[in-house]
């Protein structure tokens, strides 16, 4: 029982409640070709909005809007698009913590988002090059929507009392295991006290797997259809990294009971049987 909270909690305040550890684990989507078409697209649709009210109409280019994805997709595959996709996930993440921990901030339109309007004036200053208008095209944000501020504050609780519970959990299931082990009768009681202790955490681990797939359907849902995609590219890096450690338990948990229990088998044949 104690065991999918302990994963989900050291899980919490190692990976989620770090900004330098959530950043690390988003990090390889800089490279991903569906989160770098996804964002051209959303920063293509605001540059082309803005040109087209600020641009008067006879000074545009024919085929305006695939004139501007291009560009915005040579924005997103340069070699600054990485690093540029940090920073923008740190800021995100200091804003999600500020929620869960209460702390002051302010959120846009209730939603936690990802400002890619930086890759906004890039854009700008390439059509400019291109098509030389004397007209001001400001900076904005554009805002990618990950998860709602109202989804965030329900959970608040639940978060602070995982986080709590990080260090508090594994170290009651150690002392538990321990009483398990010494209260049990003779070396092979103790074995299979371990074995069965060690098989609870596979079956923890493949609990916990089994709920973050309509955990991050949930996340997702709540998010505007047309941005969907690009929000669970976000929600399923991150709960990936969750899958891997119950994984893990769930794995190292059934090796260690399978070995323990055998172990009890054995310790528990007669040496030399069938010789008198």
């Amino acid at each position: 029982m104690l065991v999918p909270i302990g994963i989900t909690a050291t899980w919490l305040s190692l990976r989620v409640d770090s900004t330098p550890a959530y950043v690390d684990t988003v990090a390889p989507l800089a490279e991903d070709p569906e989160l770098r078409d996804a964002l051209a697209v959303e920063v293509a649709n605001a540059a082309v909005r803005t040109i087209e009210r600020r641009v008067p109409a006879a000074l545009l280019p024919d085929s305006l809007d695939a004139v501007v994805l291009a560009s915005a997709q040579a924005v997103v595959e340069n070699d600054g698009f990485p690093e540029f996709w940090r920073k923008a996930n740190a800021t995100a993440h200091r804003e999600f913590l500020a929620i869960v921990h209460e702390r002051q901030g302010v959120v846009a339109d209730g939603w936690v988002h990802i400002d890619v309007g930086p890759l906004l004036d890039d854009v700008f200053a390439d059509f400019v090059e291109r098509f030389p208008v004397d007209v001001s095209l400001p900076s904005q944000s554009v805002m990618v929507p990950v998860v709602p501020e109202s989804r965030l504050e329900q959970a608040r609780g639940a978060y602070q009392v995982l986080e709590g519970l990080a260090w508090w959990v594994p170290l009651l299931w150690v002392g538990l295991v321990a009483v398990a082990v010494v209260v049990a009768r003779g070396v092979r009681g103790r074995l299979r006290a371990g074995a069965a202790c060690a098989l609870g955490v596979a079956i923890g681990g493949a609990l916990v797997m089994l709920l973050t797939s309509p955990t991050t359907d949930a996340v997702v849902d709540q998010v505007e259809s047309e941005r969907q995609d690009l929000a669970r590219l976000v929600v399923e890096v991150v709960v990936a990294s969750l899958d891997s450690t119950a994984l893990a338990a769930a794995v190292g948990g059934l090796v260690v009971g399978v070995v323990l229990f055998v172990s009890s088998l054995l310790l528990g044949r007669p040496p030399d049987a069938g010789h008198p």
